[in-house]
């Protein structure tokens, strides 16, 4: 860690008393959180930046969607309104967040909703699907209003909560003992090849008593932003790329390009960016500047650089990228599906 960041630790500790006090009103039931009957699966991380929550939440509604009805609810980070709003898949992101319509064209057939009191989005998709069976959650796991039936932590591989500490010198949001609040933890972005003794001395690190999974990120392709052709990921092999990313953390996608021996050519904004007409002059400037090169971007990216028409005319591609486990998988399909249709009222 760099030696300024201990600067900071003042407001670690002050940062630590606030999460610390909250959590404890919670326990102590002083704050309430509210259950209900319908089943609600929240995945959610304790660091800042990204643990993979999208690709994850989406794994698990494609288990779930082979036998039940499940229906998708998030604040909608970074969107223009706070209202409970129901997400078309022509919704723009501005209004729904980029997440949420990435999500709903994954799944043009599930409700995908959006809210920034989860409280009141369960209350408002109970009330008007009567049809649906369980309610993902995405990034709630600091929102203890909620209290969800199966509470899935993400810990990225790469950043260990084990050797973290909070914001903000570190990147915890919260002490890394309400790790124990977790039913189920998915270990992300781990290596492609994993042993199980390295495996069980992460889990041995995390101390944990609940069930622990291991996953790491596939890149199955290329889609075209605007006439969804698609290639494999193989077709980057030595290419020049103007990779254009608004992601937390572009390091995996980095390293994939860097394997492909790609030309990176790098235009890197903030988690959520929106993206503004100058930024989409630039990303065609280098186009212009390097016309044997592709344009590549990431799915959640996608959502709001295809609003700019001007972009259709260049070859803008976004990675596909999904979840696999390195072990365990039929294990955690099995809890999922058992978890939902052991609570659900319409099973």
């Amino acid at each position: 860690m760099k030696w300024f960041k201990w600067l900071l630790f003042p407001l670690s500790v002050f940062f630590w008393s606030i999460t610390g006090l909250r959590n404890l009103f919670y326990n102590l039931n002083w704050l309430r959180s509210v259950s209900f009957d319908l089943p609600i699966i929240n995945v959610g991380n304790i660091t800042v930046g990204g643990t993979g929550k999208t690709p994850h939440i989406m794994y698990i509604g494609h288990v779930l969607n082979k036998s039940l009805n499940p229906a998708f609810l998030s604040k909608g980070y970074k969107r223009d309104t706070n209202l409970f709003t129901i997400v078309e898949s022509s919704s723009k992101s501005r209004f729904v967040g980029d997440e949420s319509l990435m999500i709903k064209k994954n799944f043009p057939k599930n409700i995908v909703a959006v809210d920034h009191s989860r409280v009141n989005g369960v209350l408002k998709l109970i009330d008007q699907f009567e049809d649906i069976d369980c309610i993902l959650l995405d990034d709630a796991y600091q929102h203890r209003s909620i209290k969800p039936g199966l509470n899935i932590l993400l810990i990225d591989f790469n950043r260990p909560i084990f050797s973290d500490t909070l914001l903000p010198v570190g990147e915890l949001r919260e002490s890394r003992k309400n790790k124990d609040r977790a039913d189920l933890v998915i270990v992300t972005k781990c290596p492609e090849v994993l042993t199980q003794s390295e495996g069980k001395s992460f889990s041995s690190k995390l101390n944990m008593k609940c069930d622990i999974y291991f996953t790491f990120l596939k890149y199955d392709g290329i889609r075209s932003i605007f006439n969804e052709e698609e290639k494999d990921i193989s077709h980057l092999r030595n290419k020049k790329i103007i990779l254009v990313t608004g992601i937390a953390n572009q390091s995996q996608v980095i390293i994939v390009l860097e394997n492909l021996n790609c030309t990176i050519i790098n235009h890197k904004y903030p988690d959520h960016y929106k993206y503004k007409d100058e930024d989409v002059n630039l990303i065609l400037s280098s186009y212009k500047e390097n016309q044997d090169a592709i344009i590549l971007t990431t799915e959640k990216d996608a959502q709001k650089l295809e609003e700019f028409n001007e972009l259709k005319s260049a070859p803008l591609f976004f990675l596909k990228l999904s979840i696999d486990f390195h072990w365990n998988k039929d294990k955690f399909d099995k809890k999922i599906i058992e978890y939902a249709k052991g609570h659900s009222t319409n099973s």
